[in-house]
Parts: C-alpha cells; structure tokens; sequence
C-alpha cells in the first residue's frame, strides 16, 4: 500500500509498503478521507511528545471496512465488512475508571491513532481489538456512516467532538457571550457549535482576510478583525485592538465565555480581564513553549466566581455526538474543506494548511 510516513521532524516521504493484516479481534479499514489536522502540522515541523517514529500520522479518518476479525463478529458487532465508518482516534482500556464513565479521553492506558500508533495518512489502516470493544452496549471507536455521505466531510467529526468536549467543559448555556481567539477550522466549528447551543453573542477574533471572509459569510459570529492590528516585539499581542472592541460590545461587562482557538494568544491576566462576572475560560488549543506558568488572579476569581478550566481531545462520547451532528446537517461544516488532494500529493495538503491558505485540506481516496 501508499502511506506517507513521517520519518523525523520535516522527513515524510510517500512510501510503498506491505499491506497491514487484519488484528485479532479488529478490524482493516480502507481509508476513504482523513484531514489535516494543526498537531499534524506540528508533529511535521518539530516532533511531538506522544509520536513516536517512523509513524503514519493522520488521526481524522473515514474510511470502509475491508476485513472484520470473526472474534469481532461472533461479539454481534453490527458493523460488518462493507461499511462506511467514522473512526474516534483513541485506543482506550474500557477499564479505567475514566473509561467507565465515559471519560476514555482520560484513559490511564491511552494510545492515539497517529501518534503512538499508524493513522490514515494511508490507503489502509488497521485497528486493534480494543478499538472494536463496547461501552454501555455501543461500539467504542467506530460509527456507521449512511452511504450517501461525503467521508471527506465526516472527517470534521473528531474536531467537531474535541469543540463539543471543550464547550462541555466550559459549560456554554443559552444567552451567553461568547469570546472565540481564531478564525481557523477551530475557531469556525467553535462558532458553530455555539449557536446551536443558544449562545446569545458570538464574537470571532481573526487577523487572516480569507478566513475573516468564510467566517462572516457561514456563522452569526461578529468577526473582530485584527487583520492591522499593531503588534509586539514577539509578534503574539493580539489583545490591543481586540479589548476596546470586546468590552463595547458587551457594555463594558465583558464576556461569559472565552474559547482559545489559536495557540497565539495567551492565558493571562489581561484576558480574565474580558470575563463578566462568573465567566469561564477553556484552555482548548495547547499553550506555545515557555507560557506553560501564567499569574492569575486569585481575588477576582474568588470574588467574581470566574473559571479557568482545560479542554484536551474528545471523547468516543463525544465522537458519537458530532458525527450525529454533521449527519443530521444541525452543524453544516462543508465550507471548512478548503482543499482535497489525493494521497500521492499529500504535500499540498500539509503546505495549505501550513500556509493557513484557505481552513480544512483532506486528503481523499481516488
């Protein structure tokens, strides 16, 4: 098979390999889309905590079931070879006690689609048994896909859910404001994902015209455009032009929620600023290198009951729920795929997203 292996930080080479087997208990998938995603972009440039190498990267993946172990099939699986699936990237015990409450992002065993194991970056993919397991009686990683759907779309499902995760988290109710940093893909399935859930104010900080453009054209998000905005010595300081704007839209009150979708701005004094009273923050993208130690106010948190909580990946419940959404067309993300290529001009993908040129690249089956 074709797989585009990534050998060390700036070495992926497109690679003829021997097909993998069906695992004991698994499944083999012939993978019909699977996105670029940022961390893809990262684990190309620099390396990442969690990769090891050589690793097919590629964790947002559709694909069809080529081969089902008859293990799986004798546990009454109602997936059989043939179907269309979405794919949840973790590789969870079942066992832990995060697993047992649905939690299996938090799993103690967690490996990741990949990351620690081949992603889809390939014509095919094997999963192990305990991607087949169930939890309260449904299959934990895989979720049937109706045959009339686009796999390029569903491929925002794993996004989709890590947004519905960090809204869990932060707990978006009806009528609040909401204070989103990014206009990337993040950033617009964040603003999606917070109108359905009755949000009253949705502001959008971005600075790229292209995405600024998508964002105002397919969301209800008012877009604060950061596009001049002065900045610092570091390049990082998008609060300047942003702080005036935020404030008198919300009457000098500030914000009920902030949502970081870009890694460019940091959690700081000066963003629990912008919360109002009882406002929430979700760290949701992972702070840059050096600005893992932030000073926070105690006092205002005390005395205006505000929170800072984090958000990292979804869960197989969360999975489940996006894909639900996308099929049920309640969250309409089509515009977010920017870019398709095939497999043999992977490097495009990776470079338009690199770039940020337009939002979504996937990279489809021929």
């Amino acid at each position: 098979m074709k797989a585009a292996v990534l050998k060390s930080p700036k070495n992926l080479e497109l690679m003829d390999l021997p097909d993998p087997r069906c695992p004991p208990g698994g499944a083999l998938i012939r993978v019909e889309a699977c996105a670029v995603c940022g961390t893809d972009i990262k684990m190309l440039d620099q390396g990442h905590r969690d990769l090891q190498y050589p690793r097919i990267l590629g964790h947002e993946v559709v694909g069809r079931i080529e081969e089902i172990d008859r293990k799986a099939q004798a546990g009454g699986h109602r997936i059989r070879a043939g179907d269309l699936v979405q794919i949840w990237p973790g590789i969870a015990c079942g066992r832990c006690p995060a697993c047992l409450r649905e939690a299996d992002n938090r799993c103690r065993d967690m490996k990741i689609i990949g990351f620690n194991c081949d992603g889809g970056f390939a014509e095919y993919l094997a999963l192990p048994a305990q991607s087949l397991s169930e939890s309260f009686g449904i299959c934990r990683a895989l979720n049937p896909l109706p045959e009339s759907v686009d796999p390029a779309l569903f491929t925002l499902t794993e996004p989709l859910a890590c947004c519905i995760n960090g809204q869990e988290q932060a707990r978006v109710r009806e009528g609040d404001s909401v204070l989103i940093w990014g206009g990337g893909p993040i950033g617009a399935l964040h603003a999606l994902l917070a109108e359905l859930n009755g949000a009253g104010k949705i502001l959008l900080a971005e600075r790229l015209p292209g995405r600024i453009e998508e964002i105002r054209r397919h969301t209800c998000a008012q877009v604060i455009d950061l596009s001049s905005n002065n900045r610092d010595e570091n390049g990082r300081d998008l609060l300047r032009e942003a702080e005036r704007a935020i404030l008198s839209e919300t009457d000098g009150q500030g914000v009920d929620l902030i949502l970081t979708a870009t890694p460019e701005v940091r959690i700081s004094l000066r963003q629990m600023g912008l919360l109002a009273p009882g406002g929430r923050i979700c760290i949701f993208s992972g702070p840059r290198p050096g600005e893992y130690e932030e000073t926070i106010n105690l006092r205002s948190m005390h005395y205006l009951e505000q929170t800072i909580t984090g958000s990292y990946g979804c869960s197989s419940r969360h999975n489940r729920m996006a894909a639900r959404l996308l099929e049920s067309k309640q969250v309409e993300g089509d515009w977010i795929i920017s870019k398709r290529v095939d497999l043999d001009r992977i490097g495009e993908a990776f470079e338009h997203s690199s770039r940020r040129a337009g939002l979504k690249s996937v990279v489809c089956a021929v």
